[in-house]
């Protein structure tokens, strides 16, 4: 009897030790996990108990994940390669596409007949539609390069807004659009990079004009805890209402009808260089007012 007693003493004691380290070793398991998971690390699962069912475990998992690098690795080689393709595909496009645009602007000078001349409006209108596809393609192929680091620096951005609208005046008036214009009363300073910001402002406002049957609205806000909001408003017709969740998709241009000479990319790049800012870019519709909110925020 008391053998016995003392058998399953320490067949108990055993069974103990066994599920404590078990325990243990999940936990161990666990964190190896969320720290892969999280990429705080690159390491496989290591395991410091002998045990077959978790080895099986671990070797399987592991054999997930290097499947998983494997394939980012290729996935990711695979868009860099397409990035370049693009690149260079549009330069090389680019130089003849110049040429050819030279060629028809000489042809117009000589002496035409008007259905000649209707005829080379329509090649040089085509080939100048051509050329913005390819700057297109290659601002973004640019722009998606994780080599292109903004460079920051002080920025008044209420002057940067004047000067900038200052400049774009005659968009303004060949489209018969007066903006109204919100400023702080004091200037609002941030470090960021005027040439990306420049260009999100010149996508902005293209894509405004090009859209709004009316006159736009643009504000420049600080918030207390030091972001920086700006936005442009603009109506839009009732049969012409974009989907705001696809507004930023590449090539995505709403109403079909009021495309000529949009690309889709504009938005897309305003994305993009938001992005590259910390920033981040929204859009919001509200009865017949489309508005385009750019957020940024200081840095840490």
């Amino acid at each position: 009897m008391g053998l016995c007693i003392v058998f399953f003493g320490i067949l108990f004691v055993f069974i103990c030790t066994k599920y404590y380290l078990l325990k243990k070793e999940i936990r161990h398991l666990s964190k190896q996990l969320t720290l892969l998971a999280d990429g705080g690390t690159e390491k496989m699962l290591e395991l410091s108990l002998t045990d077959r069912d978790l080895e099986r475990l671990a070797g399987q998992i592991n054999r997930h994940y290097a499947r998983q690098r494997s394939l980012t690795a290729g996935a990711l080689r695979h868009e860099e390669q397409l990035r370049e393709s693009i690149s260079g595909i549009s330069h090389d496009l680019r130089t003849p596409l110049t040429v050819i645009m030279g060629h028809l602007q000489l042809l117009k000078r000589t002496f035409l007949s008007e259905e000649q001349l209707r005829r080379t409006d329509t090649a040089l209108r085509k080939a100048r539609r051509m050329n913005e596809l390819i700057e297109a393609f290659y601002e973004l192929s640019v722009l998606n390069s994780e080599q292109l680091k903004p460079h920051k620096e002080s920025v008044n951005l209420s002057n940067l807004l004047i000067d900038f609208l200052t400049e774009n005046a005659f968009l303004l008036e060949a489209g018969g659009i007066h903006p109204d214009i919100l400023l702080p009363e004091k200037s609002v300073f941030l470090r960021t990079d005027p040439g990306m910001l420049e260009r999100i402002l010149q996508n902005l406002l293209t894509n405004a004009v090009r859209y709004s049957p009316g006159d736009i609205r643009i504000s420049l806000s600080e918030n207390p805890e030091g972001s920086i909001m700006l936005r442009m408003e603009n109506p839009v017709e009732a049969g012409a209402r974009p989907d705001v969740e696809r507004m930023f998709d590449r090539f995505y241009t709403g109403d079909a009808a009021r495309t000529q000479g949009s690309t889709g990319l504009g938005l897309a790049v305003v994305k993009l260089l938001a992005e590259k800012l910390g920033g981040e870019v929204t859009a919001t519709l509200t009865g017949n007012w489309l508005a385009v909110t750019l957020d940024l925020y200081a840095d840490l």
